[in-house]
């Protein structure tokens, strides 16, 4: 036993020492691609440059929104410039080049603005109808509870790339965003994380007379120039496993899976783990009056199980049987954020195949490798009880809506299980960009 403990110690320094090795390999990677976006910065005139310092700031400065249109057209123009300049046949070759440059850059963010300009226009016409019977539905944002406000902001500020797009002072309520969140902008339609201070009455997941048990599994990111496992500890954070994905704890407890990947909005799903998925798919799709959809967590076209484990990359595969709720239509659901509903894990060992057995397997003893947890089992329990305390830190409280109803409502209990506190916050569409107006402001 003593030796197998040995074993499983080097392995667990060995693993430490490589996952060091990475972060030190991404820092060196990081600085060369700064160096070189300072090198073409160097190659692009002081006018230009100042236009694009001006264009930052559109985005950026709280009391200088750009409203629809306004970055696309800075943009092109800029673009048109620079290809006047590219007709100079008195340029030299390093002049050329770095008008080039300049030139890719330009129409890259064009692209990009565009077709994140395609989505908000397509979601404001939906909730302009008004009066329809089809209920039209945009998922907004996730809100949570926990019992330090301040460390989780840092961390999702810090560790996790987002920022904070509203303070209330007189509540204590932090909301986040990896960008703007009005439906008036190109480079709008950003869900957002909403934190309040907890509340030691709420329910964080308990069962009902009806035997249905639903918790906060983790809230998903998609993390477009990755994670630094220095910034995660920075902010007060730890790292349970990093091969391929990120498996986080924030300050307060809060799970967080997050994979490098590109995404229109990288805030992207919040999922939660159920006794009975159904039963809890049917619950949030009846409080949001079948506004949101439900799908398999299979491609429709194909139902084959290579597609379901193919359906997100390096995060590992949805287990059969779960659901996915979205407001869109499901070829669209990188585009915003998504509600998945996994069942527990005694049901997923119950469905396993005998290859999945042995792969879950696999993955434990890879995962208690690189944990940092201690040999002895009575410090596993432990250290297992601690997980158990940090339940009590935070709350998963709901969603954020906007509808094509005139009215802002709450529904409350909109999961299976009535006990718990989650709740659904519809804002009509006016309401919610007033209130995003009044954050800038």
């Amino acid at each position: 036993m003593k030796n197998c403990f040995r074993r499983c110690r080097h392995l667990r320094n060995r693993t430490r020492f490589a996952a060091i090795k990475r972060e030190n390999e991404r820092e060196k990677r990081a600085a060369k691609d700064e160096s070189e976006t300072n090198t073409e910065l160097c190659c692009v005139s002081f006018r230009r440059r100042s236009l694009a310092s001006a264009l930052a700031s559109a985005f950026i400065m709280k009391s200088s929104p750009s409203f629809a249109g306004q970055v696309i057209d800075s943009m092109q123009k800029m673009l048109d410039e620079t290809d006047e300049l590219l007709k100079n046949p008195e340029l030299s070759s390093e002049e050329k080049e770095g008008l080039e440059r300049e030139k890719t850059f330009f129409e890259k963010q064009i692209s990009r603005v565009q077709k994140n300009g395609e989505f908000v226009r397509e979601q404001k016409e939906r909730l302009s109808k008004t009066g329809n019977t089809d209920q039209a539905y945009y998922a907004s944002g996730i809100r949570i509870a926990v019992k330090d406000v301040k460390s989780e902001t840092q961390f999702w500020e810090t560790a996790m790339g987002m920022r904070v797009t509203s303070i209330n002072e007189k509540s204590g309520v932090v909301r986040l965003a990896y960008g703007r969140e009005t439906l008036n902008e190109d480079d709008g339609g950003k869900a957002s994380i909403e934190i309040h201070p907890l509340d030691s009455s709420l329910n964080n997941g308990a069962n009902d007379s009806n035997n249905v048990v639903e918790k906060l599994k983790y809230i998903q990111c998609t993390v477009p120039f990755g994670i630094r496992v220095s910034r995660v500890y920075e902010a007060g954070g730890e790292l349970l496993y990093g091969f391929g994905y990120f498996d986080l704890r924030s300050p307060n407890g809060v799970p967080v899976i997050a994979s490098v990947a590109k995404r229109r909005d990288s805030l992207e799903a919040v999922c939660i783990e159920s006794t009975n998925v159904d039963a809890t798919t049917n619950a949030i799709r009846s409080a949001s009056d079948n506004g949101l959809s439900i799908y398999d967590a299979q491609i429709p076209e194909t139902k084959s199980e290579e597609d379901r484990k193919k359906l997100t990359s390096y995060v590992p595969p949805p287990p059969r049987g779960s659901k996915f709720l979205t407001a869109l239509q499901y070829q669209k659901n990188k585009d915003g954020l998504r509600i998945d509903v996994f069942p527990d894990a005694a049901t997923v060992r119950a469905n396993m195949t005998f290859q999945e057995k042995v792969a879950e397997k696999a993955e434990q003893l890879r995962q208690k490798a690189f944990s940092s947890g201690s040999d002895e089992d009575d410090e596993e329990e432990a250290s297992a009880g601690e997980d158990d305390d940090s339940q009590s830190n935070f709350a998963f409280l709901g969603l954020r809506a906007v509808s094509n109803a005139n009215e802002t409502k709450e529904v409350p209990n909109i999961g299976a299980d009535k006990s718990n506190s989650w709740s659904l916050f519809v804002e009509s569409l006016d309401a919610f960009e007033g209130r995003v107006k009044e954050q800038q402001q």
